[in-house]
């Protein structure tokens, strides 16, 4: 990842990557979920699922859904 992302950030994008069984490699805030090879319904319910289990809040699948990039679901997991 490039130095212009936070540690934080990063860490999140590591998250997200980890739920979607995927490596981070060039995975920035800006980039497109249709992008992502393991971007389908089952990592829309694995977010959901992860969201819940770690900060007991729900979040509707079509909240997610409606995300168009890995900043948005970011949002999403970590308001």
């Amino acid at each position: 990842m490039t130095d212009q992302i936070s540690t934080k950030v990063a860490d999140q994008i590591e998250t997200l990557c980890d739920i979607l069984d995927m490596d981070s490699t060039g995975i920035t805030p800006d980039t497109a979920l249709s992008s992502l090879e393991g971007w389908d319904s089952m990592a829309i319910v694995m977010i959901s699922y992860h969201i819940f289990d770690q900060y007991q809040r729900r979040v509707a699948a079509a909240d997610i859904r409606n995300c168009t990039t890995v900043q948005q679901v970011l949002a999403l997991m970590h308001p």
